[in-house]
């Protein structure tokens, strides 16, 4: 049994000046009371939280941690660029670097951009699918997760329909509820959001077909819509490329 009166402490303090005392993914209000809703270090696999308890993090800072806590190179590099300038008016010259190293790495990338976080990015890849097609609707499956805006939210609090008018759902993995939802599109299908796996939480995750990988390319093409691959929670991890590409370099048209 492990203590936890600090985080308790914590959790009292937080509720009086944060929503519900935290919101948001990393909320643990659905958890068991014992599980820790503030840690205070991390170093390699490990976590350790306000009252000292030590865990092994498999969730990988919910998924950006990709090399571990407390790389001394990771650090370093970290330091000197602090003491050169953290936040600037304009970017620095690493940024053309990476987007560079971005590119070589994915075989069907020919440019990168940034930003903050993953509803910033779907959000981003959305709104390109609509002006590069000139149509409207967007598929997305039934209970997945593609960040907190309006558009893509789970939650229907403060959601009004119209801010969903052009959002419609197929089945994840199912080839004949996709195939259903693209013919119902018509002419005004701009784009279907895919993950190569289904990672939602408190439900049971498994990795897409083969099959359902090569239809959901095909249906895009035939339509003349992008397939947005979602990797906010897979890319880097289950693949150094597009993680789309272990089904047969379906990122790219064949």
């Amino acid at each position: 049994m492990t203590a936890n009166s600090q985080d308790l402490q914590l959790r009292e303090r937080a509720a009086k000046v944060i929503p519900n005392g935290m919101y948001g993914h990393e909320s643990t209000v659905l958890m068991p009371p014992s599980f820790p809703q503030f840690f205070e270090r991390a170093e390699g696999t490990y976590l350790w939280d306000a009252d000292g308890n030590k865990y092994l993090d498999l969730m990988c800072a919910y998924g950006p941690n990709l090399l571990g806590y407390g790389r001394a190179e990771v650090n370093a590099a970290i330091r000197r660029q602090l003491d050169k300038a953290d936040t600037t008016t304009g970017p620095s010259p690493l940024m053309v670097e990476l987007a560079e190293t971005l590119t070589s790495m994915i075989s069907h990338a020919d440019w990168a951009m940034f930003c903050k976080n993953g509803t910033d990015a779907t959000t981003m890849a959305m709104t390109c699918a609509r002006s590069t097609t000139g149509k409207r609707i967007i598929l997305v499956a039934e209970g997945a997760y593609h960040g907190a805006a309006p558009w893509c939210t789970p939650r229907p609090n403060g959601v009004v329909p119209e801010e969903k008018a052009f959002i419609r759902k197929y089945v994840y993995n199912d080839i004949a509820s996709l195939e259903a939802a693209v013919e119902a599109a018509g002419d005004d299908l701009a784009g279907v959001f895919a993950t190569p796996f289904r990672h939602e939480a408190f439900q049971d995750q498994f990795e897409v077909t083969r099959e359902y990988a090569r239809r959901a390319r095909a249906l895009c093409d035939k339509a003349g819509a992008m397939l947005i691959v979602d990797e906010i929670r897979t890319g880097f991890r289950l693949s150094r490329d597009c993680s789309w590409e272990q089904f047969g370099g379906l990122c790219c048209k064949d």
